[in-house]
């Protein structure tokens, strides 16, 4: 007769999906009431965010911001030399190379 082991593996996956559930339901106990929570998580971002730029985004909190000002500069001028961009030489290559793709697909086409 085989031995029932898998029974044990069995029993404990339905220990994880019941335990799961579990989050599912105290997840929506938490923010159940609040039914726009993730659109005022958006909200606080983007008042933090308009402070930042009326401020010259000087303050501590605004660096986060100031990285992604220079990486859209950085593949708007396609710059891959300068020393303000050579952090993000990658992913302006990837955009330039992503552009060359598309170009060539819609004349095949």
């Amino acid at each position: 007769m085989k031995e029932p082991h898998h029974r044990r593996k069995v029993g404990i996956g339905m220990i994880m999906v019941a335990a799961s559930l579990a989050m599912i339901g105290i997840l929506q106990l938490a923010i159940g009431p609040d039914v726009l929570f993730g659109d005022t998580i958006q909200r606080q971002q983007v008042a933090v965010f308009d402070d930042c730029q009326a401020n010259g985004f000087q303050e501590p909190q605004c660096a986060k911001w100031l990285d992604q000002i220079q990486l859209q500069e950085c593949r708007e001028n396609k710059d891959v030399e300068s020393d303000e961009c050579r952090k993000y030489r990658t992913w302006v290559i990837a955009d330039q190379e992503l552009e060359e793709i598309l170009k060539n697909a819609q004349n095949e086409e």
